[in-house]
């Protein structure tokens, strides 16, 4: 095991830059902006934020890299570079260690000129405060799994941070956004301990909020725009735009006229959608549109035999038909103009063991012979009306649960008229905002859910524990119920193997068995738009781990 840390290590230490931060187009440490720099960067975002700790937000927003700093940064391919910390640990510089009993230890080594927005010194007391907070019961926390995983938080000294874990985690030694930031204690700690109401719902959360990224509030103007400046102070040099000004529109097409008439300079896919940006470029518009790897659609067969179910689904030959009925290539060139990209299992492409389970696993490649085969070998057979019947007479229906948003509503036509060709007509229901929160609503569904989430490692959520019952008030990821022990005891392997090789294996075996099971597998990976001025440099695809649009924000600049 030993080994398989160290080789880890070094894959991180040979990655990892200098103490500047990861390179890339217009990094500006410790230079002075040209006065072509003084221009302000102007953002539409769709919603306005309630809060901006990035914990207490149920999806952290593209927004949190531009205020809030971490330990670490993930580029897009995936690769860790310091960021709060000076240094990653490493099992070479005896700062990851694996303990006798199984649990572990990182060291992180704080970088001695990190400071708050206020000029205060940020400590390791800092996030060992913050780690603290966030375990208590009444804390509205939504991001702080990895808090849980974290048994002890040590301040060894101003610059060192002693972390503690339960179990071995492979993040363990690069935590990044929205993971384990620090909170300023200095302004907030005694307000913590005098009066717990107001330290949660405190204007330091708002417009009043303190943190170490590269762009600091300035004025929030509620409903229209949130305003930030340039943190000179800031840990990997001061950015080089001097103001970034987000508008908030929840019109994806008055972002666009605003696009076009260059009142506003960007926008990015959880704001505007394929077709806008198909506007953007018949306009003749003089900004880029980027179309980078946006969150899959994921087809969930219902796994419980609720009342109501269309008990088919319950059959692997029958879903394993389904799967094979869905034309994947022409979805996506009929949705995203062949900008998405066909897809079948849980891991991002940029994962180094993607190759590898590519090879290994199940894939349901677009078959109608072999769909309606395997529905005959179920015992639904294609009558001259073209619809699938069993031996009683009655027709196999499978009803969508849908998401909301019009490109969804096109996608999941396009998977309802592939099954109507292979004998199994559908209706399709699209889901409301309102019943979205709807957890128990979301888990009793009679046959296929058709949603998405962001793909990464840690958002696997199809494990027992996240089952969605009513002793946790449905509040479980897991709606549609499978369950697989195997699975489960690969998946915690995956999440606790930093050696890259051993975690490719396990990530084989695991897939492996998801795709056999057939219960919840992908489509396709949607195209996430991100449109901006031409004379802007910098913006870069972020990873699907710490996935924020402005995850290097400091680097950008006005070209002219």
């Amino acid at each position: 095991m030993a080994l398989a840390f160290a080789s880890f290590a070094l894959m991180v230490a040979a990655c990892a830059p200098a103490a500047s931060g990861p390179a890339g187009p217009g990094t500006a440490q410790g230079s002075v902006a040209p006065e072509v720099n003084r221009r302000p960067l102007v953002i539409a975002i769709n919603r306005e934020p309630s809060i901006l700790e990035t914990s207490m937000l149920p999806q952290p927003r593209d927004e949190a890299g531009l205020m809030t700093a971490f330990l670490a940064m993930i580029d897009g391919q995936q690769q860790a570079h310091p960021y709060l910390a000076a240094e990653l640990p490493t099992v070479a510089a005896g700062t990851w260690k694996l303990l006798p009993d199984g649990r572990m230890e990182t060291t992180y080594k704080l970088r001695p000129n990190a400071t708050w927005h206020d000029g205060a010194p940020l400590t390791a007391e800092d996030f060992v405060f913050a780690h603290r907070v966030r375990l208590e019961p009444d804390f509205p926390g939504f991001s702080t799994t990895l808090e849980y995983r974290v048994s002890r938080a040590v301040a060894l000294d101003p610059h060192t941070l002693l972390l503690e874990w339960k179990e071995p985690y492979l993040w363990a030694g690069m935590l990044h956004l929205p993971n384990f930031s620090p909170m300023p204690r200095h302004r907030v700690e005694q307000i913590y301990t005098d009066n717990r109401e107001a330290f949660l719902t405190g204007a330091h959360w708002r417009d009043q909020f303190v943190h170490a990224g590269p762009y600091r509030v300035s004025r929030w103007e509620p409903g229209v725009e949130l305003v930030l400046d340039a943190f000179p102070g800031f840990v990997l040099g001061a950015p080089a735009l001097q103001q970034v000004i987000i508008r908030f529109m929840p019109d994806p097409n008055t972002v666009v006229a605003n696009l076009l008439g260059g009142t506003v300079d960007m926008s990015w896919a959880a704001t505007i959608g394929f077709q806008q940006a198909q506007a953007l470029e018949q306009s003749g518009w003089r900004g880029r549109v980027a179309y980078w790897s946006g969150n899959p659609r994921i087809v969930q067969f219902q796994a419980r035999d609720w009342p109501g179910v269309q008990r088919a689904v319950l059959d692997p030959r029958a879903r394993r038909a389904l799967l094979h009925g869905v034309d994947r290539a022409s979805l996506v060139d009929a949705v995203f103009g062949g900008r998405g990209r066909p897809f079948h299992f849980w891991l991002h492409p940029t994962d180094p063991a993607y190759p590898a389970v590519d090879r290994a696993v199940a894939k349901y490649e677009y078959d109608p012979t072999r769909a309606e085969a395997l529905l005959r070998e179920a015992g639904w057979v294609k009558g001259g009306d073209g619809v699938a019947r069993n031996g009683a007479g009655e027709p196999l229906t499978v009803p969508i649960n849908n998401q909301p948003g019009d490109q969804e509503a096109q996608e999941g036509s396009i998977v309802a008229d592939n099954w109507k060709q292979i004998g199994v007509p559908t209706e399709l229901k699209r889901v409301t905002p309102q019943e979205l929160r709807d957890g128990e609503m979301r888990s009793k569904y009679p046959a296929m859910a058709y949603e998405r989430r962001n793909l990464a490692l840690d958002n696997m959520v199809w494990t027992i524990s996240e089952i969605s019952r009513p002793e946790n008030r449905w509040t479980g990821s897991n709606r549609n119920g499978w369950s697989n022990q195997a699975f489960d005891d690969l998946w915690r392997r995956v999440l606790g193997t930093i050696d890259l090789a051993e975690r490719e294996g396990l990530l084989v075996q695991a897939l492996g068995i998801m795709q056999d099971d057939a219960y919840v597998t992908l489509t396709h990976l949607q195209a996430a738009v991100t449109a901006y001025d031409s004379a802007l440099t910098g913006p870069a695809e972020p990873s699907s781990v710490g996935n924020a649009e402005t995850w290097n924000a400091y680097q950008w600049r006005w070209s002219s």
